[in-house]
Order: structure tokens, then C-alpha cells, then sequence
């Protein structure tokens, strides 16, 4: 059961975001559930663990069950999707992705992630119009709010890409507001009213990827079926690829053939379907640094770089500190129904005085987490959850001997790990802020029974 649970912790955190998750054991039985959205799925863990999958979904034909073609055959599906109809009689739609686990070669159980879906659409991040899917709605470039000259001329940039062709690549450093500004350059063209799709490339296994964005025929591994790829599924509108230096370097050859042939081959396959998709690609990482390094290759580098937007930072954004705070209280007071008026002197030092490294997200993020707290008309540092008073050096708590000195370093490590999970969305954030890799904070994370998103798995 440990096995279980920590193999699928592993593949937890391979997704940046997820609405659903369940892990069934060999015999179908699950082993654990986390729903992040009871207002669309209304199973609680109790209804869920220690029943078997046809329990919980007794119209589900196990025949063509993904959890079953993972269980019995050691299948993955990726973006598959499926209308279920819980035991209670409720039907969701939604994204499913399923992965196998295996020990020493054997399948031990099977992993599944979900996205509701409330709208139209059949992918993740699909939006067949602005207006489009649950409830979320493309940014435009008005979307973008900002005080400082700098961001003026951006948006300038934007306006004048949009109604272009050109491949863009975004550069900046986490919550900068890359996906903002790619989905502000598809609402601004012509392709408006067709797909933006949007895949962040480090949160899907290498192995599946390549399926993922071509597609797959019958037959070409095993369990494989005939299944659109994402440049296919965008076909007239924008594939958004975020995190593009993850991306292997032979597939990242593969994706340079199909912008520069427009046309595709699903995996499997011989037959070339040609596509008419706008790829707009973002690093948080320099790009020609990792040209330099030899993470990504020059050629897909130049292809995609023919208009490059690089984004600053929130400290390198004069004036637009106190404007976006202002901005996102008023948001949250809307949203809520509070009257919160502002920050507190001490608060308002704190503000100037911190970095922001997970910048105009981590800022929102903030003041949101502020309003669960704040009990009168301004936000005080208490309301802060993740800033202790007693912190010194910038916030970070300073390390005191308990122990020996490698005791020490460990809760030391430790904490600094925890606070920089909760200050991110997402594993790369997280790497981001810590300066380490994706899989060297996955052993840490392994090492101290942390996690990003929902409850610690443990035994």
C-alpha cells in the first residue's frame, strides 16, 4: 500500500492542476480521493475509499475503462474525455488523465486525474470562444493592468502581433503573466473565434507528450486508439505551449517539422494531416541561455523567437506595486463582499521591502490568502499566513541549532521547502523559488512527506 501511495504521489505532482484524483489499488479498490470541487462533484473521500470502481460508477462499462485498461494491461490515457455517472445518480464530464503504477515490473494500481468540465470543449484549456468553458474567459490585452511606462509598450506589441501568423515566444520569470499575455494576443487577432489550447509541457511525462500533441492511431503501442492531437484539435486558432524548456530535445525537432511543414503525423501513423495552428511557446527560463546551455535547440529557438516579448518582473515594474495591490483588494472586496480599505503601515513596508520572486501571482495569491484573515477595514501582517513575525532575513526564519548540526539543516531544508510550496501553484514555481531541479524537489518532497496540492499521502 506505501508503494502504492508514493508512486502516485510522484505522479500527483506532475500536474500543475487538477480538480480531481483517485488511486485504485490492483484489485480496483481505491485507495485514496481528493476533489478540489464538491460544488460540481459532490463524492466526498468517505464515499469513495475502500469501494471498488464499479461501485462508484456502476454505469461505467469496464471493458472500455481507462482505469481498468491501466490495471489490467499497464495502459496510460492521456486527455481523455469522459461522462461519468456516480453511484448518487450525478453526471460530470470531464478530463481524465490515467496513469499505471508499477513495482519491479508489476502493475500495483493506477492513478487518475481529473478536470471537470462545465462547458464546452475536449480538451484542457480548450476555449472555443473568449466567453467559453466553466468559468473562465480569455484575458484580452485591456485585461492587463499596469501603471508602468514599460508595460505600455507591450501591450503596444501585443496589439500589433495579434492579428498576425508570426510565432511568439514569451520569456519571464514565474507569474510574470505568460499565459495572460498569450491568451491577450489570440482574443486580439483573427483566429478569436477558433481554439486557444494551452499545455504546460513540464507537467506531462516525456513519454506521453509526443501522443499528446500529434495524436495516436490504433494500434501503434499497446492500447493505443485513433485520438486527435492538440496541434490538430487547434486547428485555425493558437496552441499556447508553456514551460517549452522542458521539452525533450527530439521532440522538440519534431515540433519544429510540423510548424515549418504545417503538417503533422499522429504517432503510429504515415499519413501528414495538415494543420493551420498559431504556436505561441514561453520559458521562464532565458532562452538563449538555454540555447547556450543545450536544453533547447537553436534552430526550434530562432523559428519561434520571430517576435519575443520579454516580461519583467513585479520589482521592475515602477509604480505597479501599490496600483496591482490596490487593484486585487478591490477585486477580492467585490468578489467577497468585504470593505477592506487597504494595508496597514507595517504591511505596506513589508510590501515594498520584499522581493515578490513569485511576482504578480504570488502577489494576488497574497492578498487573497489575507482576506481568510483580515478582521477589519486593513490588512495586517498577521493576516499574512506565511510570514512569521519573528522571521527575520527578509521573512526567511532564521535557522537556530536543535539537535545535532545535520538535524538542524534538515528542518531547516524542510521548512524552507514548505514555505515555498505554499507560495507557489505549481512544482516549477516551486523549483523556481527554491533555485533546485524539478527532481531533486520531488525527493525532498518524497523525504519529508510534503505536497503541492491536496492532502500528504501517508501511510
Amino acid at each position: 500500500m506505501l508503494k502504492i501511495r508514493e508512486s502516485a504521489q510522484e505522479i500527483l505532482n506532475l500536474y500543475n492542476y487538477f480538480d480531481g484524483a483517485i488511486i485504485f489499488d490492483k484489485n480496483g479498490i481505491a485507495v485514496y480521493y481528493h476533489n478540489k470541487r464538491p460544488k460540481i462533484n459532490d463524492l466526498r473521500e468517505e464515499d469513495v475509499v475502500g469501494r471498488h470502481l464499479s461501485e462508484i460508477y456502476p454505469l461505467l462499462d469496464l471493458e472500455k475503462s481507462t482505469i481498468m485498461e491501466a490495471l489490467t494491461k499497464g495502459t496510460p490515457t492521456a486527455n481523455m474525455m469522459q461522462t461519468v455517472t456516480t453511484f448518487k445518480g450525478q453526471r460530470i464530464r470531464q478530463i481524465n488523465t490515467t496513469i499505471p503504477i508499477f513495482e519491479e515490473g508489476n502493475i500495483i494500481g493506477a492513478a487518475e486525474v481529473s478536470r471537470y468540465v462545465t462547458g464546452q470543449g475536449s480538451f484542457p484549456n480548450i476555449y472555443v470562444t473568449p466567453m467559453d468553458v466553466g468559468n473562465h474567459k480569455l484575458y484580452t490585452v485591456e485585461d492587463i493592468k499596469s501603471v508602468w511606462p514599460g508595460m505600455e509598450q507591450i501591450k503596444k506589441i501585443i496589439a500589433k502581433v495579434a492579428d498576425t501568423d508570426s510565432s511568439v515566444l514569451i520569456y519571464g520569470k514565474t507569474g510574470t503573466g505568460k499565459e495572460m499575455v498569450a491568451e491577450a494576443i489570440h482574443t486580439g487577432g483573427k483566429r478569436k473565434q477558433k481554439r486557444f489550447i494551452a499545455q504546460n509541457c513540464g507537467a506531462i511525462p516525456e513519454n506521453l507528450l509526443e501522443s499528446i500533441l500529434f495524436g495516436t492511431v490504433r494500434g501503434s503501442f499497446t492500447g493505443a486508439e485513433n485520438r486527435t492531437g492538440l496541434m490538430e484539435a487547434a486547428d485555425g486558432g493558437t496552441l499556447f505551449l508553456d514551460e517549452i524548456n522542458t521539452m525533450g530535445l527530439a521532440l522538440q525537432a519534431k515540433l519544429l517539422k510540423a510548424i515549418e511543414d504545417g503538417v503533422i503525423t499522429r504517432v503510429g501513423d504515415v499519413e501528414p494531416i495538415p494543420v493551420n495552428v498559431r504556436i505561441i511557446a514561453a520559458s521562464n527560463q532565458e532562452p538563449l541561455e538555454l540555447v547556450e546551455a543545450g536544453s533547447m535547440r537553436s534552430d526550434l529557438y530562432y523559428r519561434l523567437k520571430v517576435v519575443q516579448i520579454n516580461l519583467p518582473t513585479l520589482k521592475e515594474r515602477e509604480g505597479d506595486l501599490p496600483y496591482l495591490t490596490d487593484y486585487f483588494i478591490r477585486k477580492y472586496n467585490k468578489a467577497l463582499g468585504k470593505q477592506i480599505l487597504g494595508l496597514s503601515r507595517e504591511a505596506e513596508m513589508f510590501f515594498q521591502s520584499y522581493d515578490w520572486p513569485g511576482n504578480v501571482r504570488e502577489l494576488k495569491n497574497t492578498i487573497e490568502g489575507c482576506f481568510n484573515f483580515v478582521t477589519g477595514t486593513l490588512i495586517r501582517m498577521e493576516d499574512i499566513s506565511w510570514y512569521d513575525e519573528a522571521n527575520e532575513n527578509g521573512g526567511v526564519e532564521k535557522p537556530v541549532l536543535k539537535g545535532t548540526l545535520k538535524e538542524t539543516v534538515k528542518a531547516y531544508e524542510k521548512r524552507l521547502i514548505e514555505e515555498a510550496l505554499s507560495r507557489s501553484d505549481n512544482l516549477s514555481q516551486a523549483t523556481d523559488l527554491l533555485g533546485i531541479t524539478r527532481q531533486n524537489l520531488n525527493n525532498k518532497i518524497r523525504e519529508y512527506g510534503l505536497t503541492l496540492a491536496g492532502p500528504v499521502i501517508t501511510e
